[in-house]
């Protein structure tokens, strides 16, 4: 590496060229870096006028549409609740007729 430093150094024509390359590079990893950035900050100023525009609390109503009045458990309990009771049903019968079976075969 050292090497190729001192040929760089050494010849003004492969220093002009070696410049003249990184001063590319520089240009265009700047370019990419300019572009994300202003992506994000469009992406930003979108969600703000977002946000302005509908004059609403995102979080407040989150929470309005998930309570109700009520906990999100009692409302996920009162939802299930007949589903719950008609497999509960379904077991006690198939226990029922198991052990009915069984009893008979003795």
């Amino acid at each position: 590496m050292q090497d190729f430093i001192d040929l760089l150094m050494s010849n003004k024509l492969y220093l002009v060229g070696a410049s003249i390359i990184g001063i590319g590079l520089l240009i265009f990893l700047m370019k990419k870096v300019f572009k994300i950035f202003m992506i994000g900050v469009f992406i930003i100023l979108g969600y703000g006028a977002f946000i302005y525009a509908t004059e609403d609390d995102p979080v407040k109503y989150i929470k309005d549409k998930l309570s109700l009045g009520k906990s999100t458990m009692d409302t996920l309990d009162d939802a299930t609740q007949g589903i719950r009771q008609e497999a509960l049903d379904k077991i006690i019968k198939d226990v029922d007729k198991k052990l009915n079976k069984g009893s008979k075969k003795k």
